[in-house]
Formats: structure tokens, sequence, C-alpha cells
């Protein structure tokens, strides 16, 4: 059974709760240009982050940077509740940029992962979640100021809580052999992308059978290992697009692509842009900020 609480839309976010009483994995792959915030209300999860695999448990709040590949997957009992929030990167990051303390790129960036909460700060976490979709819901007078204060309160409240925790604690993650062996496996993919050039290469190099390491993979990750080395080889292209001077085919090269035209090709499939096209939308003005907002596709 699939019960939504509520789902709300507006400045530039969308915060929906769910409570889900079946089976549940996330199947397909999933990165996305927004922001994510997820709160577990109640139940277990895994969590696959970029090339970790996380033990969320109740009252864990997770923190995803834009374009960071992410899945949820079942944990034993299949009952969970949550209440997740997609966060463009406007009108809050002017919003923010009044502060001058906090910046949304930087807090995704430095903050990215999993947090556990005591039972004070859980009822504080999700009081704050339930009212900005309350006042999304209700839109009286002055309601985008306030969900916008409410947002950056709890960014605020997320940033203190992770300097006095150590980042990526290993408490969270999943101590499943599967997950860890798949975790290392990503870990290096992420590290030398470029090199890793098939599911051969990868299987040769950890010594494992290409059916074996196909399917767990998959399982864990939503993608298979081919996938997930242009996926990685893509973040670093845009990396290289949005803050260095390298040309296409350089960059083309850099990442691990012998054929210019198959990484232009690759490269618009993941990003719905050409190479040149992103570098144009994502390249930052002197200000700080990005040239224009790039034209987006809903999935």
């Amino acid at each position: 059974m699939l019960e939504v609480i509520y789902g709300e839309s507006a400045v530039g976010m969308y915060i929906d709760r769910v409570i889900r009483d079946y089976d549940f994995d996330m199947k397909h792959r999933h990165t996305h240009e927004e922001y994510e915030i997820y709160y577990l209300v109640e139940g277990e999860r895994y969590y696959f982050i970029e090339n970790r695999i996380y033990h969320v448990k109740q009252g864990n709040l997770v923190l995803i940077d834009r374009n960071q590949i992410h899945k949820t997957g079942q944990y034993g009992d299949s009952h969970h509740e949550r209440i997740a929030i997609e966060l463009k990167e406007e009108p809050f990051s002017s919003f923010l940029s009044c502060t001058g303390e906090l910046t949304l790129s930087e807090f995704f960036r430095e903050n990215q992962g999993v947090l556990s909460l005591s039972s004070q700060e859980q009822d504080y976490v999700r009081t704050l979640l339930d009212d900005i979709a309350a006042g999304i819901s209700g839109q009286a007078p002055g309601y985008r100021l306030m969900t916008m204060a409410k947002l950056a309160r709890l960014l605020f409240f997320a940033q203190s809580l992770r300097r006095r925790t150590a980042p990526g604690s290993a408490a969270a993650l999943s101590t499943s052999a599967t997950h860890q062996k798949v975790s290392e496996v990503a870990s290096y993919i992420c590290a030398h992308c470029a090199e890793a050039s098939s599911l051969d290469a990868v299987a040769r190099r950890f010594f494992m059978s290409k059916s074996y390491l196909s399917r767990i993979f998959r399982e864990i990750t939503g993608y298979t290992v081919n996938e997930y080395i242009n996926v990685n080889r893509i973040q670093q292209a845009r990396r290289l697009l949005a803050e260095s001077d390298l040309n296409i085919t350089e960059i083309s090269a850099a990442v691990g692509y012998e054929s210019l035209t198959y990484f232009e090709r690759i490269f618009r499939r993941h990003t719905e842009q050409s190479p040149l096209q992103y570098r144009k939308y994502h390249r930052p003005r002197p200000d700080g900020r990005r040239t224009s907002a790039a034209p987006q596709s809903k999935g």
C-alpha cells in the first residue's frame, strides 16, 4: 500500500511525505539537477550514494548533492515512511546569498551523506518539514519567505550537526559483505573512471566473475558496471567543462573516451545538452553565479 500524506510544490522545491507497506526498491538510475533532503520517519532502508551503501534508520537525515548518484533499497520489514524535498538552485540560492554565511552548492558539497539525530533533534526536523509543507499548502501571505526561512533553519541545523559528527561516519555504513564489495568496486570506478574501461576490466581487477559482479552491482546501485563507468566519466566531464579551460577534445580524452563523437553522444544522453551547451550554461560569471539556468526536461 502507498499512502501519500502530502505532496506540495512551490518556491523552487517539491516536498512529499509517503508511507509504503510493500517491498520497494528504487529500480532505476537516479540523478537529478535538484538537491535532495531525505528524512526517514519510520523503518529502515539501504541507501546507495555515489560509492557508499548506508544503513539508514528511523530519524536519519540524508543530504544528496545535485547530480549525485543515489538509490534506496529494501531493508528487512517493507514498512517505511519518509519525507523528501527536491530543491532547485533558485530562488533559494539567492535567498541564502543575502546572509553571506552559506551557499547552497557549498552546503551540499560539504555536508552530503547521512546524519543521525537524537530524539529531540528528530522532533525538531520533522516539525520543520511538516511546517514547510503546511505553509505551501495554505499559501498564506508571506508563505514563500517563511518557507525559505524554515529551509535555511534546517540547513544551518544540519551544518551545525555535521560539524559535531565525523563525515561519512562508519556507523551509518552497511556491514553487508556484498554491499562492502560493491562499494569497493564503485569507489575504484569513481577514482579511476578513465582507466576502468569495461565490465571485463573491472571484474579482472577484483578477481570476480563478470556475471556475479554484474548481478550484484546492478541490484544494489541500479546501474550496470558499464553504465556506472559512463556516468562517472560524464560527471568528471561536467566538472572539467565548468571549471577548466580544456577544450572538448582534451576533456573527452581526459575522462577516458578515444572517440570524440562517442563522448558527445554519451554526454548528450546523460545531460540532454552538448558539451558546448553545458559549458555555456555552467561557466561561473565573475560574481560566482552561473551564466544562465540550463533548460531541464521532466522525466
